[in-house]
């Protein structure tokens, strides 16, 4: 019965398989949470207001971000500019 012996190495194989994915399972959320970071790193996210919305265009902007750019909730650019006094988000 030569049978038996490769039944026996391919159950060894199998078993260290099992053994071993649980290893793996662990490590996969951890990668998974790694993927979903870089995700939210290159996700573009709107410029909020004071009160939290995003801006939109024509909106008054803080005279600290004058010149600077800004995103409304569609991901358009902003810039802060006009009268240094009461600047608005205006397209550039």
């Amino acid at each position: 019965m030569k049978i038996l012996p490769k039944l026996l190495a391919a159950s060894a194989i199998v078993l260290a398989g099992l053994t071993a994915a649980p290893s793996a399972a662990i490590a996969a959320p951890a990668a998974h949470h790694e993927s979903s970071a870089q995700r939210t790193h290159h996700h573009h996210h709107c410029t909020r207001t004071s009160s939290g919305s995003c801006i939109r265009g024509g909106e008054f902007c803080p005279q600290a971000s004058y010149g600077h750019s800004g995103w409304d909730a569609r991901g358009r650019r902003y810039v802060c500019k006009g009268d240094r006094t009461h600047p608005h988000w205006m397209r550039p």
